[in-house]
């Protein structure tokens, strides 16, 4: 299964996938005193003299827009081929083909678009791929460690240090922190029915513009059901998928959206980061990854902001979606690129700042610099931490998360295929997921619970500890929720058996303040800052010092793997309650005040798989 922060994982992508996440298909481009897009539909709604007023205004742009548009044909043969014109973002334009440009075509058109006076700025409208999970070894569990108290030492087996993880069984113990939490919109692949997401899911938008990329025979509506966005070799024969590589359905947004909002103390399945959480679904990918154009209306919208529905082709909304009734607080990105953040992703970040609303991005995977939205201004960029503090062998890092940016887990697979055990490695995350991955059958859609690494599931546990932050205090500000995360976070761990993170060393390695954000996600300062942030005041703590004996021959082995791919695994069989179900523990019946006993210890029952 892949996963992203647009593709939740680790290792780099291959040449394919490059090809097709870098291809341009069009270019976003602000005017000058542009108008709203909103603006001239209400407009042109009104009484005679706004309806003029909004003639005047339209016919102003159309002008504006007819030596751009010339300027953007391609020449094909004998004939010069026009974008379609089509609003996006408060006052943006997406100049669309209906084909991949090649790079001297982008290159050429970028440029004349730009050196035009009109033009405040202009950047292609990519397609952005799914963050990679790494392909490493499965470790099978039936506990979620990644919700449990910090604890360990250096005299403690693997299995029992937990120096890198939030620590949200702590937070639970806080005033609130099982009660009401903010919605989180998951901006991703979609949803599919989980009996673990019963009654946490709130009506969502697909904004996949491209019904064949959308796999679902129409363009934007009202229905964010993921349909798979697995690519077969049929249509890699489409001319259409140009660039794409054959991939299997990847449900990944049903696995983010199980993290931050599936039922917790239901008895049921896995647990999740908010007792009471709600996920608005917001479909911006399918096959082949996610048009930036499309992520920018999919981030208005589940803000609260106006997001296009119809357009005429020419650059004017016919019709707008229907405006949110549940805006959430709370973007949850799992997908990225690899460029700089682009004035696109800039505009609409910077939106969704001036209305409260806090975008968390993942990191990214390829043991690099972050990717896109996470390095863009105002963003909580997440970075990948095993479980007992130290980077990853797959998150990126570097001076884009110094900022903003916030470390937690996501799991340390293991880095390497062919090693029989791996000291540094853990189980990874424990959620909801889906067995089948085409999409084509019933089974497909079947659920069930797996293990999962990367950062597309790091970024859903920040967002999650920040809607049980707006569940104890929804006045937070977006300064106050960015305040309260970076100062509440416990510091970075420090070792003298693994290096600093650095270009030179760039897999498992030691994380600072200037390679991975503020420090080490804590979820229960979290609470207690937002609790009351005039009146808090951060404990003094010392970094955790990572010496474990069992470390000293293999270290130098271990410590810089790279990642081979994202994985995915089920847990193992069950072997003592058949039919499956939760993990539970005594602290899930001491926290709800249950009486009866619960078994230490059940598995899910499934099979061991590999997507």
């Amino acid at each position: 299964m892949v996963v992203c922060g647009l593709a939740a994982f680790g290792a780099p992508a291959s040449a394919v996938e490059d090809a097709a996440a870098g291809a341009v298909r069009g270019y976003i481009v602000r005017l000058k005193d542009a108008p709203a897009h909103a603006h001239l539909l209400a407009a042109a709604r009104a009484g005679p003299r706004e309806r003029a007023l909004a003639q005047a205004f339209a016919e102003r742009e159309s002008a504006r827009w007819r030596p751009l548009i010339a300027e953007a044909r391609l020449e094909e043969g004998s004939s010069r081929r026009a974008p379609r014109l089509r609003p996006v973002g408060r006052d943006q334009q997406w100049l669309q083909y209906d084909r991949p440009l090649s790079r001297a075509e982008s290159q050429a058109i970028q440029a004349r678009l730009a050196a035009r006076p009109e033009v405040e700025w202009v950047e292609p409208s990519t397609r952005e791929r799914r963050l990679q999970a790494p392909d490493d070894p499965y470790f099978a569990a039936g506990m979620q460690w990644w919700l449990l108290p910090v604890a360990g030492t250096d005299g403690n087996l693997l299995r029992d240090r937990r120096r890198g993880v939030p620590g949200f069984q702590s937070a639970w113990l806080q005033p609130g922190g099982t009660g009401a939490s903010a919605v989180v919109a998951v901006l991703d692949t979609g949803i599919t029915p989980h009996p673990d997401l019963a009654g946490r899911v709130l009506p969502g938008y697909d904004f996949v513009s491209d019904a064949k990329f959308g796999a679902d025979g129409d363009g934007r509506d009202d229905d964010p059901a993921d349909p798979g966005d697995g690519v077969t070799p049929a249509d890699l024969a489409d001319g259409h998928f140009a660039g794409c590589g054959v991939a299997a359905s990847s449900w990944h947004g049903t696995v983010i959206a199980g993290i931050a909002a599936g039922a917790t103390n239901n008895g049921l399945g896995a647990a999740a980061i908010s007792w009471n959480g709600r996920v608005l679904p917001v479909r911006v990918a399918g096959k082949c990854g996610a048009d930036l154009a499309d992520i920018v209306e999919g981030m208005r919208w589940a803000a609260g902001l106006p997001a296009c529905r119809r357009d005429d082709g020419n650059g004017q909304c016919l019709e707008f979606a229907p405006t949110n009734p549940n805006p959430a607080r709370i973007v949850n990105i799992s997908f990225g690129g690899s460029s700089a953040c682009g004035a696109a992703y800039q505009a609409a970040v910077d939106e969704l700042k001036a209305a409260g609303v806090v975008v968390v991005a993942a990191g990214g995977n390829e043991h690099g610099a972050a990717t896109r939205p996470a390095n863009c201004s105002g963003v909580v960029g997440v970075v990948g931490l095993a479980r007992d503090g130290f980077k990853t062998h797959y998150s990126n890092f570097g001076a884009d998360f110094a900022a903003n940016g916030i470390a937690t887990v996501g799991g340390d697979d293991g880095g390497d295929p062919a090693a029989r055990w791996n000291p540094l490695a853990d189980e990874g995350i424990l959620a909801i997921g889906n067995h089948g991955t085409s999409g084509r059958s019933a089974a497909d859609f079947a659920p069930g619970y797996f293990h999962f690494w990367g950062t597309s599931f790091s970024a859903p546990i920040v967002a999650g500890a920040i809607s049980l932050m707006l569940g104890v205090n929804p006045a937070l500000s977006h300064a106050q929720i960015v305040d309260g995360l970076r100062r509440g976070a416990r510091p970075h761990v420090v070792s003298s058996k693994i290096g600093l993170c650095s270009n030179a060393n760039p897999g498992r390695c030691i994380c600072t303040t200037a390679t991975c954000g503020a420090g080490i996600l804590d979820a229960e300062q979290a609470l207690l800052f937002a609790a009351d942030p005039a009146a808090y005041v951060a404990p003094a703590r010392t970094p955790a010092v990572i010496e474990p004996p069992d470390l000293v021959p293999l270290v130098a082995q271990y410590a810089q793997d790279r990642p081979a791919n994202p994985t995915v695994v089920a847990p193992s069989a069950a072997v003592g309650n058949a039919g499956g179900g939760a993990a539970s523990w005594p602290w899930l019946a001491a926290l709800a005040g249950a009486s009866r006993a619960l078994s230490a210890r059940r598995h899910c029952g499934l099979a061991r798989r590999r997507g």
